[in-house]
């Protein structure tokens, strides 16, 4: 008795894994999922049938159903991750899928957690977790490095390919007409630059998460808008880094200014020689 009662909560664990990842499966349209899905369904029947809870004849056709509904799926996935060998890849990626459905049921019951408790949807870090694993799984390179994309358009052709968004167009002008007053002047708008591509780049990435959550988008393109994020806070880097060079120039003179000393009015045309 008490053994049949493990049984049934072994295989009821088993189903709710089954039923989480079909449903990412679903949502992501995704094949790594639907594969863990079949997986423990599959183990799932097993175990009933093991207990007597379905009949042997039963259980058997049932599993083998589940099993050849896998087949397909992972013999796709395995084509990607050893394209000359896609056993092996079935192989592999049938390896992730069991380790990946526990992870798929702890996020949606932390998910609905989260919901029941009023502490709002998830969290961000799980758009990024999924495109991950996608990435791992089905072989996904980095846009820039996609084969399949061809050769990257030269920004010539990208500035006439549609109409710059005004908030774009007063960006730009604003950083085109700034003209710096002073040392401070300059600092706090290469900082403040910085901060605002730091919020670009966290736009993009929010934006990543409507893409995969509620539009549907393939984890692959989703992918590719995490890192246009990436490569927005790089670029707020790069100014930081362009703005310290400025501190690195002119070292000399503020560490004069600094010591209370004063340079003359107009000093480059003031002095002469090395000095100037």
């Amino acid at each position: 008795m008490i053994l049949t009662a493990l049984g049934w909560l072994a295989a009821l664990g088993l189903l709710a894994i089954a039923v989480s990842s079909g449903w990412r499966g679903w949502r992501e349209k995704a094949r790594g999922p639907w594969i863990a899905a079949g997986l423990y369904a599959f183990a799932a029947v097993v175990l009933l049938g093991i207990d007597g809870i379905l009949r042997p004849l039963s259980a058997g056709v049932l599993a083998f159903l589940v099993l050849a509904a896998v087949m397909a799926p992972a013999l796709g996935e395995g084509r990607k991750i050893v394209p000359d060998n896609r056993w092996k890849g079935a192989a592999l990626s049938a390896r992730y899928a069991l380790s990946s459905g526990p992870r798929y049921l702890a996020r949606d019951a932390g998910s609905i957690s989260r919901r029941a408790t009023g502490r709002g949807e998830d969290e961000p870090a799980e758009t990024e977790a999924i495109v991950s694993e996608h990435i791992v799984t089905r072989n996904i390179p980095p846009v820039m490095a996609d084969p399949v994309l061809g050769v990257a358009p030269e920004p010539a052709a990208l500035a006439t390919a549609a109409p710059v968004p005004a908030p774009y167009a007063a960006m730009a002008a604003y950083i085109a007409g700034f003209v710096p007053e002073d040392d401070q002047a300059l600092k706090m708008f290469m900082q403040a630059n910085a901060a605002g591509e730091l919020a670009i780049a966290d736009a993009w990435h929010t934006f990543g998460d409507t893409c995969l959550n509620e539009v549907g988008l393939d984890p692959a393109y989703v992918a590719g808008l995490l890192e246009a994020g990436d490569g927005a806070a790089i670029q707020a880097t790069l100014l930081a880094m362009v703005h310290k060079r400025f501190g690195v120039l002119y070292a000399a003179v503020q560490e004069w200014i600094s010591a209370g000393r004063q340079l003359p009015h107009k000093a480059r045309e003031f002095l002469t020689g090395e000095a100037a």
